[in-house]
């Protein structure tokens, strides 16, 4: 169901995934919360193939350490526990391992690699969590995050209909029909 204008276009599909200390889900990034999961899978459109899933917990900015980073919930919606999450690495890190990937996997834009779309459940990653918490700490974010493919909204445009919330009723509307 991608639209031809990514699979045209693109190589590979970079599917993210933000999760925050707070909400989730369709109130994700509404309360402000620090991203503390960033996982990604790199898919070959031409193959149908997934090249590579990566899973990083990141340590969100806070003064005290010791005091509770996740909301409960935010345990209760995602299974997440305190400990990794402080031990983890901060956004910018992550971020920085984000690009080395995406070089080492030869599909940097700046390096002369394939193309790739990063593709969204949503546009709440980008526009209420990730963009805001960058800019509020002062991390650069490269280019390539200025431009996503909202697999909601082209998911709504296709089927017609307004009712989807996340994944799961993506599958159901499909499953449905």
């Amino acid at each position: 169901m991608i639209g031809t204008r990514v699979t045209m276009s693109s190589s590979y599909l970079v599917l993210l995934f933000c999760g925050t200390s707070g909400k989730q889900n369709e109130d994700l990034g509404t309360d402000e919360e620090q991203i503390v999961l960033f996982v990604y899978l790199l898919l070959d459109i031409s193959n149908n193939k997934v090249v590579s899933l990566q899973h990083h917990y990141v340590k969100p900015q806070t003064d005290d350490i010791s005091e509770t980073v996740l909301t409960e919930e935010c345990k209760a919606e995602t299974d997440l526990s305190e400990e990794p999450i402080k031990n983890a690495q901060p956004l910018e890190q992550v971020l920085d391992e984000f690009d080395r990937f995406l070089k080492t996997k030869g599909i940097h834009p700046d390096h002369g690699g394939n193309t790739f779309c990063i593709c969204t459940d949503g546009q709440l990653h980008f526009r209420l969590s990730l963009h805001p918490e960058t800019c509020n700490k002062g991390i650069l974010l490269p280019e390539y995050f200025s431009r996503f493919y909202d697999l909601r909204k082209e998911f709504k445009k296709f089927y017609k209909t307004e009712n989807i919330n996340c994944i799961k009723d993506m599958l159901d509307c499909i499953l449905l029909t």
